[in-house]
């Protein structure tokens, strides 16, 4: 019988595994960096048993055929897939993962960059880390009026410090102090020197991993407003990472006031003759002198074909939507666009 390729998923983690069907899932695992309990390696643990869901499997022992018949399990230290399957087994996970913690942090600073947004900086506890992907975000959890516990996404805005040799328990977080719970959130770090963090969330980041899987295309970042703290995780670990990746960022506000960090990014470009910044604002007005107009029509005038580019997109569900729906003529697909607006406001 010929060698072919199959893919088995792991339920509930939707982690999906090529395999041949020559070789065992632990080997395909293995081979793929895909978290999972390996033991005995032999059949004798079960350690690496999952539920059958669907499937067919050749077995390299034949205790792995007994515990299929028998306990309605696959041993994937010996099974052989033979077609696409399903497998129910919590325990795997994506090479990428990261454990949610839960975690007190000091707040080190609040700091006003405009009239409206705000740096927060964070420590973590002595012996721990800020563990997250660059582009993921955390959870604050504020305490409201009514004494009612609520928890509010926010963008990492720094980039981890295993990456970029920073310190490896502080946090950065831009916080636009426009509603009331971000009002509330502001005078809560202002008033208090600690604050109960859940991270990391989100799957909208970059790692080694993706990089190594998408070499030498060029990324495009795109925000707006102070959807800039996600970019500019996202940027400063690529340039970490990688410095000679080509970068293009866009970042769009509705006045010149909106550019809280505009120098930032203005280092970057100096610095790095790869990483190409525009500034835009979504109507002409006096004294600006940078370009104007939809972020996709910016991106349409630089770009022929974006069928081999990696975008990154952090602003509200209508802008990713809109930028998405109109490059579509470029090549862009939401295969190669990410965005945490996928996840929370999903399209029927």
């Amino acid at each position: 019988m010929s060698v072919r390729q199959v893919t088995v998923t792991f339920l509930p983690n939707q982690v999906q595994v090529p395999c041949r069907t020559d070789q065992t899932l632990m080997e395909a695992v293995k081979e793929q960096g895909i978290r999972m309990k390996i033991a005995c390696k032999n059949g004798i643990c079960l350690i690496c048993g999952g539920d059958y869901r669907n499937g067919e499997f050749q077995f390299s022992n034949p205790q792995g055929q007994t515990v299929l018949e028998q306990n309605n399990r696959v041993l994937c230290c010996l099974a052989k897939p033979q077609t696409d399957a399903e497998i129910y087994m919590p325990s795997v996970q994506h090479p990428d993962y990261k454990e949610q913690q839960t975690l007190t942090f000091q707040v080190q600073g609040v700091t006003a960059l405009n009239d409206e947004v705000y740096r927060v900086e964070l420590l973590a506890p002595a012996g721990k880390t800020a563990d997250f992907w660059p582009g993921q975000y955390l959870m604050l959890h504020l305490l409201q009026e009514n004494g009612e516990p609520k928890q509010v996404p926010y963008s990492i805005a720094s980039a981890p410090g295993s990456m970029t040799s920073a310190n490896s328990r502080a946090l950065e977080l831009h916080i636009a102090a426009t509603g009331d719970t971000a009002n509330a959130v502001i005078a809560q770090l202002q008033k208090d020197p600690l604050v109960k963090v859940t991270l990391p969330a989100g799957d909208c980041f970059i790692s080694p991993t993706f990089l190594r899987q998408h070499p030498q295309q060029p990324l495009v970042l795109i925000a707006s407003g102070t959807g800039f703290a996600q970019i500019k995780s996202l940027a400063e670990a690529v340039l970490a990472l990688e410095p000679q990746r080509e970068i293009h960022l866009y970042w769009s506000n509705r006045s010149s006031d909106g550019f809280y960090l505009k120098d930032l990014p203005l280092q970057w470009a100096h610095q790095y003759s790869n990483l190409h910044y525009h500034p835009i604002l979504e109507q002409h007005s006096e004294g600006w002198h940078g370009r104007a107009g939809w972020i996709y029509q910016v991106i349409q005038h630089d770009f022929d074909d974006l069928t081999n580019v990696q975008v990154f997109a952090c602003g509200s569900p209508n802008m990713v939507y809109g930028t998405l729906d109109q490059l579509q003529s470029l090549g862009l697909s939401q295969a190669n666009m990410h965005s945490d607006v996928f996840a929370y406001a999903p399209r029927n």
